[in-house]
């Protein structure tokens, strides 16, 4: 009789064991961390296949910086596969509330589309900040870039207008 009395304890710490167990797992508690909102300079986040890699590509047209003092209108062309989020923090002349605008894949690819807000269009400015990043959970991203001081968007002095484009 002895041992039929502490079977009955063991059975039910483990038991018990058990149960807790499964009720912690059950929860499945994560923990994530969003990206910081202005990711490095220049940079966009490798994809697995170095073919899908995206880049910022300039206009053929005759393309050079100007002056401090020349606002433009900003074309925009989505040449990627992926649903795109531009956004501007204008610093410069004029500056206006942040705004951002949303690409399709691939629209305006071939023109580009000239960017306006509600209250109408707008000139980019010397300093203002353009940021792009992907809407598909794929970590894309270009920028930031300061107008009139980075690689990008383009001045384009024939149209007067900066060109922006992503690859």
């Amino acid at each position: 009789m002895n041992a039929k009395s502490s079977v009955y304890p063991a059975i039910t710490i483990a038991s018990l064991l058990g149960l807790a167990m499964l009720a912690i797992a059950a929860m499945q508690f994560s923990v994530s961390v969003e990206p910081p909102i202005a990711p490095p300079p220049t940079t966009a986040r490798v994809p697995s296949t170095p073919a899908a890699q995206p880049t910022v590509a300039a206009n053929n047209a005759p393309q050079a910086k100007p002056a401090a003092s020349i606002p433009g209108a900003l074309i925009m062309s989505n040449q990627t596969d992926v649903p795109v989020r531009v956004a501007l923090l204008a610093r410069g002349k004029n500056a206006v509330e942040p705004a951002h605008w949303d690409f399709a894949p691939q629209e305006g690819s071939k023109e580009g589309l000239v960017l306006s807000l509600p209250e109408g269009n707008f000139k980019l400015n010397k300093g203002d900040i353009l940021v792009a990043f992907a809407q598909d959970g794929s970590g894309y991203y270009w920028g930031p870039y300061v107008v009139g001081e980075s690689d990008a968007p383009v001045w384009d002095k024939k149209r007067s207008q900066w060109q922006l484009t992503l690859k």
